[in-house]
């Protein structure tokens, strides 16, 4: 039989999205890895905290599956963004660990 485990969440509302992170950058998604369907693409403001305290919101075109909900973003590519971000405001920080939170309303962003 398979437990079960509680997920430990980040804020009081519900999650909106499943999301995923393709470390591989020579896989593109044009198909969702849990359906199988098509995936389109969707732009939406990612939180992002970047060790030791950098918090931002990236604005980010996902793939993106209506049937199961599921945004994947490419790692390569948020890294590169990263990147480019933190050569203009402190290059200390390139490198360091990170983790995607979730998203922002766009009304928010």
């Amino acid at each position: 039989m398979v437990e079960k485990r509680d997920r430990n969440q980040f804020g009081s509302l519900k999650p909106k999205y499943n999301f995923s992170m393709n470390p591989y950058p020579e896989f593109r998604f044009s198909k969702c890895p849990d359906c199988q369907n098509k995936t389109g693409q969707r732009k939406l403001p990612l939180i992002i905290h970047i060790d030791p305290k950098n918090l931002i919101a990236l604005n980010y075109t996902c793939r993106y599956c209506k049937q199961c909900d599921m945004h994947i973003a490419h790692k390569h590519e948020v890294e590169h963004h990263l990147t480019e971000l933190f050569q203009k405001m402190d290059k200390d920080v390139i490198g360091n660990n990170y983790l995607v939170f979730g998203t922002v309303e766009k009304k928010a962003w």
